[in-house]
Order: C-alpha cells, then sequence, then structure tokens
C-alpha cells in the first residue's frame, strides 16, 4: 500500500469516528452572517442578533477600521447561547476587506475581497479560517437613504480543538445573502440570511439584522 493511500484512509477513518463521536458539538459552535457589504469603512461600529438554528443567539460587536481607500481591518466580540446543552460560547476575530473594483458603467458591480480567523470559546475550542468576495452594488434612494443589496460567499478551513474523540478539520462554503439600508451616512440597518455547509461546524441556516454606526466626520469611502 502506497504512503498516500495509507494517509488517505487514515484520514478518511479519523475524520469518519470524529463526526459519529462529535456530532453533538456540531451544534455547539457559532453560526452567525458576516454582515460584510461590499464597502470600505472608514471607521463602524456594528450591533448585531443573529439566531442560527441550534447554534442559538449571538450578539456580536463588530468595529469595522479603514487603512486608506482601499483596505478595511474588522475585529468581532460577542457570544453565544447554544439551544442544546452547553455553556455559552465566547466568540472573538478580526478580518481584512481589500476592494478590487467599485461600480461603473462598465462594470456595475462593487467587489471586495475578505479574509479572517474567529474562534469560539467554550466546551469545545472552534476556529474558522474564511476567505470570501463580497459582492453588491449600492442604490441611491430618496435624500440620504441608500440600499446595498449584496452576497458574500467564502470557502472556510475549520479546525475543532478539545472535541471529544481526535481533533479534526473541515473545509466548509458559507454565502450570506444581505441587504443595507442607509437611514443616513452615518446609520444603517443590515438585514443577512447565512446559508451554511460543512460537516464539521454543521449546516444549520442562520438570520441576523443589526445596527451600524458611523462617526459624523466619517463616511463609506
Amino acid at each position: 500500500m502506497s504512503l498516500g493511500l495509507a494517509r488517505a484512509r487514515r484520514l478518511s477513518l479519523a475524520f469518519a469516528c470524529t463526526v459519529t463521536a462529535a456530532a453533538p458539538a456540531a451544534a455547539q459552535g457559532w453560526n452567525y452572517p458576516s454582515f460584510n457589504h461590499p464597502q470600505i469603512m472608514s471607521r463602524e461600529f456594528n450591533f448585531a442578533l443573529a439566531d442560527g438554528g441550534d447554534y442559538g443567539t449571538a450578539l456580536v460587536f463588530q468595529w469595522r477600521e479603514g487603512f486608506g481607500i482601499r483596505t478595511e481591518l474588522k475585529f468581532d466580540v460577542g457570544f453565544a447561547d447554544p439551544d442544546d446543552e452547553g455553556d455559552a460560547y465566547f466568540i472573538a476575530g478580526g478580518a481584512f476587506g481589500h476592494r478590487l473594483a467599485v461600480a461603473s458603467a462598465d462594470m456595475p458591480l462593487d467587489l471586495v475581497l475578505t479574509g479572517g480567523v474567529y474562534g469560539a470559546f467554550g466546551d469545545f475550542n472552534l476556529f474558522r479560517v474564511p476567505v470570501g468576495l463580497s459582492v453588491g452594488h449600492r442604490f441611491p434612494l430618496e435624500g440620504a437613504m441608500a440600499v446595498t443589496p449584496y452576497v458574500h460567499p467564502r470557502v472556510s478551513v475549520d479546525f475543532c480543538s478539545d472535541c471529544p474523540g481526535d481533533d479534526d478539520s473541515d473545509i466548509s462554503i458559507n454565502f450570506d445573502l444581505g441587504a443595507d439600508l442607509e437611514l443616513s451616512r452615518q446609520l444603517s440597518l443590515r438585514f443577512a440570511a447565512l446559508f451554511a455547509g460543512g460537516d464539521l461546524f454543521g449546516d444549520d441556516d442562520g438570520f441576523g439584522i443589526s445596527i451600524a454606526w458611523r462617526p459624523a466626520a466619517l463616511s463609506p469611502r
């Protein structure tokens, strides 16, 4: 038997055993939309409430800070309360966004490349490293109002530490379908549905709403 085939069989066996042993753990992580619409923020504070099925309710605070006109950093902190037995989870993470394109007559879409590292810490330690692309378009409305529908697909490498059985990893595909409603240049309401898929973190879909506030001297870039 070749080394590669033996390794593949060992990985397959470990994966199968871990999924079987850690099935309850998949429902004890966090599951909330990214709320990452395709604009680079000078500075923004976002307060979000999300429901993720068996993942329960999550309360998340997000801080976005721009560096130049093309790049921003985002920091998440919050708590998640799973519906099944177990303690609440502390959520923390960081991400970056880099503008690839601004909507124009030739290409009517805003494109922002995203990537980050997130963790949830409780009965088990769960980690996620997603890379994605936020795609949308901003439509001005009356006065200072505007709406930006968007999608945010991403591929994620997921890890579970201290799960029952062996520690494990997985690759999942998730995407948000959302909208940012600007009530003014300083205040937005954000709505997003999360469509999740993955063996390690489960595949519970979620939904979230948030209120985003930007200081008066700063606005989306």
